[in-house]
């Protein structure tokens, strides 16, 4: 052999592999590589091939047919056999199914096809404006230091007497039940069920026979610390919950019984993972005795048995937190839910779900122009076709559950109805591949449900989107979302929620005053450092404010300035929605999160510096409110 032959070898044989791995990953929607936001092609990794390889080798011999999406009452060339529907009544079908929902077909060959039988179009909004907020942040005066659903309640009693239509509220997923909580809505234990943290105590049913005089007195007191400490909010509600519970745990309620019967498997699951969480003091079910590590097990089943009074009363404080939750949601306003991309490895999800979900991958973002480093979010995906495999039970519950009282539903990063960007937990954000999803039929799944809750959907579509999705979103009225930080306010489109910055941007507050800018250098955060200040420049211009001034010369008033100028360019927007961000009326510099940060940043702990209905009928709020009056 040559010596030039003895050279090329290895890259030949590499060449082969990775031709090897993409003729074999590509049937499962493993992309081989993506164009990035500048235009640039990227190439997947051939170590990072290898690396998803063995995920779609365990289900490349599930034998299950694709799906059926089909329009009711319209002909479909496969609908023809014996179909089963939702109800239980079969008849043979001649390519044409009526009725809406989850069907079953059996094919004249006998091969089973999940139906999935669909409205065209979602619901859409008329043109109107809402408030935008972070629900732990929003502190009412009788909050026990974080907020709660009877502060949401009273925000959206406030922005219906104004006139708005609608309250965009964050992430209320349920976390795990410890002595220090995870602090971000985006990272939950379940997205099935609630957060115990927004209950508000004194409102629960029985709390007005228990003395809670001294919870109430010390949860009160932590409103006086902007920061807030979810560990001690856990140990006040925690301590007031059972109070309550000892005094009505052993009275007939039909009511409850009813809600009980109604949530299924799923919430018996979920209550029995809380309390081994407590038992083990931590919520990792991989960490957990063997014994404990699969929900189906005679184990979980014997420690359910050895501790049904507290499975019992965790299945209780989800009901009161529905209950609480429901009536904020017809309180006079659509309450925008936000639905969380992912849970958390360890969580109560990632345990019910465990032979879906994919552990040596979590979620995140490719490097682009405005996150250079690019994003992992610590949450597993699923694999795809075992979603397929199950009929997408997962999916089908957590929206069905999010729109249960909700009258709107905003995705985080709705490209993960698409695709989704998957990270090894060992490499970094830059060595992730995108895996496709099946989107036709989630999206079909998405109008069912939205058609049954009489709910709008929007799809948070920020950052990196494939070619098509926009329009496919446009093509069944799903709103689409744009953050002036990002999109300049005049290239909004019609079908969508506008907002001045979303979470993770920095506020008009912060913008103005340079704030921001110190947060990321002190913190270490790399950035466009001459955009952001062509944009601080720009809106500093707009609200007549000398931009050669020093930013800490930046007084009170012209914050507010800058925010009239700001919500003025925003009310005119062509999107039939747009949102006011509290965190812009109440002129809070920070940002409520800094993305990709472990430590450094304070994320999720910022509340309001007042009151919510201080903040929602200030002087400004008032001008804003005009404002929107006036345009929309």
């Amino acid at each position: 052999m040559s010596a030039t032959a003895e050279m090329t070898r290895p890259a030949d044989l590499a060449s082969n592999r990775r031709a090897e791995l993409i003729e074999e990953l590509a049937p499962h929607g493993v992309s081989f590589g993506y164009q990035s936001t500048g235009g640039e092609w990227i190439e997947t990794s051939t170590a990072t091939l290898e690396q998803v390889a063995p995920t779609f080798a365990m289900t490349s011999t599930m034998m299950t047919a694709a799906p059926i999406i089909c329009t009711p009452g319209r002909w479909h060339p496969e609908l023809f056999g014996t179909l089963i529907l939702e109800d239980g009544f079969h008849f043979q079908c001649h390519g044409v199914v009526d009725v809406p929902g989850y069907h079953i077909l059996y094919t004249r060959d006998g091969v089973r096809r999940y139906v999935i039988a669909a409205p065209e179009y979602l619901k859409t909004p008329d043109r109107g404006w809402g408030w935008q907020i972070q629900l732990y942040a929003t502190r009412s005066r009788g909050s026990w230091g974080i907020g709660d659903f009877r502060d949401l309640a009273l925000i959206c009693r406030i922005a219906a007497s104004q006139g708005a239509t609608c309250v965009q509220v964050s992430p209320v997923h349920a976390i795990a039940p410890l002595p220090h909580p995870q602090p971000s809505p985006y990272s939950p234990a379940s997205r099935l069920f609630l957060n115990m943290l927004h209950i508000a105590p004194g409102a629960v049913y029985g709390a007005e026979r228990v003395d809670l005089t001294d919870l109430d007195a010390a949860g009160r007191a932590l409103n006086n610390d902007r920061m807030i400490d979810r560990d001690r909010v856990w140990a006040l509600k925690n301590e007031a919950l059972q109070r309550i519970w000892n005094v009505v745990k052993d009275e007939p309620n039909v009511e409850f019984r009813a809600w009980e019967l109604a949530q299924g498997q799923q919430l018996q699951r979920f209550a029995i993972w809380s309390v081994i969480a407590e038992h083990q003091q931590h919520a990792d079910w991989r960490r957990w005795p063997d014994e404990l590590r699969r929900p189906d097990s005679a184990g979980v089943r014997r420690f359910a048995a050895e501790h049904a009074e507290r499975v019992r009363f965790h299945i209780w404080t989800q009901y009161v937190a529905s209950e609480q939750y429901r009536d904020a949601c017809h309180s006079g306003v659509d309450v925008i839910a936000d639905l969380a991309v992912g849970f958390d490895a360890g969580s109560a999800d990632a345990w019910a779900f465990q032979d879906m979900v994919v552990f040596g991958f979590e979620i995140g973002a490719p490097p682009d122009s405005h996150n250079t480093e690019g994003q992992r979010w610590g949450l597993p995906p699923f694999n795809p076709k075992a979603l397929v495999q199950a009929d997408f039970a997962p999916f089908k519950e957590m929206v069905h559950s999010a729109l249960r009282y909700a009258g709107s539903l905003r995705m985080d990063h709705v490209m993960q109805l698409w695709r989704l960007y998957w990270v090894p937990v060992d490499g970094g954000a830059a060595e992730g591949v995108y895996v496709y999803y099946p989107v036709d039929a989630l999206l079909a799944i998405l109008r069912i449900e939205a058609m049954r809750a009489d709910a709008w959907i929007v799809g948070e579509d920020m950052g990196t989107v494939a070619e098509g999705v926009r329009e496919t979103m446009a093509s069944i009225g799903m709103l689409g979302n744009r953050s002036g930080m990002r999109t300049p306010i005049s290239e909004f489109p019609v079908l969508g929620v506008g907002t001045s910055s979303t979470h993770d941007q920095v506020t008009v507050a912060g913008l103005l005053t340079g704030s921001d800018v110190q947060d990321l250098k002190r913190i270490g955060k790399n950035a466009d450092w001459k955009q952001i200040e062509r944009t601080r420049r720009s809106l500093a211009e707009m609200a007549r404010i000398d931009p050669d001034r020093p930013t800490g010369s930046i007084t009170e008033a012209d914050i507010k300035a800058a925010v009239l100028s700001r919500y003025r360019l925003l009310s005119d927007a062509d999107s039939v929605m747009v949102v006011v961000n509290i965190d812009d009326v109440a002129m809070v510099p920070e940002r409520p999160n800094m993305p990709g940060t472990v430590g450094t940043y304070p994320n999720w702990k910022f509340a309001l510096p007042r009151p919510v209905d201080d903040v929602m009928t200030s002087e400004l709020a008032g001008d804003l409110v005009r404002l929107m009056h006036e345009d929309r």
